[in-house]
């Protein structure tokens, strides 16, 4: 009887056009990495990514690996609406279950487009209770940053939502915290994509403040540094561009203020305070 069973179950597998185990299996062979989206991954020091290999050779992959299910013209590969399987979390046990050949597990996800799943991948990173300081402060500072970007150029919009006090509230810190953070991810994306891996692994000597100055510097594309080396930290003395800009725009805005008579002063006043915030 147990042979007519295990026949009739063949059979009946057999008839099946496609089960969902091959269509897994299909999803997990088309997996595609996007380089966009690795800055919003935590990186892992050394002696991390040999615990969790070691962890994954000894009792396999336990946690599922985060997939959306988009096309890719939403992806932003190509124009063609063929059906894309982006990994958005989980690229340290993919690229380890891959090195050894250890299966794995998904769990698909759909997002409207791009920016959605950059903004679950940060929630998520925040979410996590094994994050660094620096790499704490690296997702709370994109945050800021991508939340400030959609309200305006400013922190506050008139009438609209102080952000930096929204998310100093949400997260238990100061508002000079968060926009210490906002600079401290922009300086961050001054490096290169390997640079910044290392910056937010505690693989770099290079101090924070460092890093918030140069956030805050205009002239300095994304990416532009390939090398700690080529980032030389000005002395007290050492004057700059940006550092002149600043002090010029200190010194107009005082004038203002100090001799200021009229309705049409204060309004200047105000613009020239809004000028001088994205250099602060």
């Amino acid at each position: 009887m147990a042979k007519d069973f295990m026949s009739g179950i063949k059979k009946a597998t057999a008839q099946l056009p496609g089960s969902a185990f091959s269509e897994v299996e299909k999803i997990k062979k088309q997996l595609i990495i996007l380089e966009e989206l690795r800055q919003f991954i935590t990186p892992l020091t050394t002696d991390e990514l040999a615990m969790l290999e070691a962890n994954i050779l000894s009792q396999g992959c336990k946690d599922p690996l985060a997939v959306w299910e988009t096309t890719r013209k939403v992806a932003g590969l190509d124009d063609s609406e063929e059906v894309a399987y982006v990994l958005i979390d989980g690229h340290n046990r993919y690229t380890i279950c891959e090195k050894y050949t250890i299966d794995f597990k998904i769990v698909l996800l759909k997002f409207d487009d791009l920016e959605k799943v950059k903004d679950y991948m940060i929630d998520f990173q925040l979410g996590r209770r094994n994050l660094s300081p620096e790499q704490l402060s690296f997702f709370r500072g994109l945050r800021y940053n991508r939340e400030k970007g959609r309200k305006g150029k400013y922190d506050r919009e008139e009438g609209g939502i102080d952000i930096s006090k929204q998310l100093a509230d949400e997260y238990k810190v100061s508002q000079r915290t968060i926009k210490n953070d906002g600079n401290f991810a922009k300086g961050i994306s001054k490096f290169s994509p390997e640079l910044r891996q290392q910056v937010l692994a505690g693989n770099a000597a290079l101090k924070k403040t460092t890093i918030q100055e140069l956030g805050k510097r205009e002239d300095v594309a994304e990416g532009a540094f390939q090398s700690f080396e080529s980032l030389s930290e000005p002395s007290k003395t050492e004057s700059s561009p940006f550092l002149e800009e600043l002090a010029q725009r200190k010194k107009e805005v005082a004038r203002i203020a100090t001799n200021m008579v009229s309705k049409s002063d204060y309004a200047l006043l105000v613009q020239k305070v809004k000028e001088l915030k994205k250099y602060l």
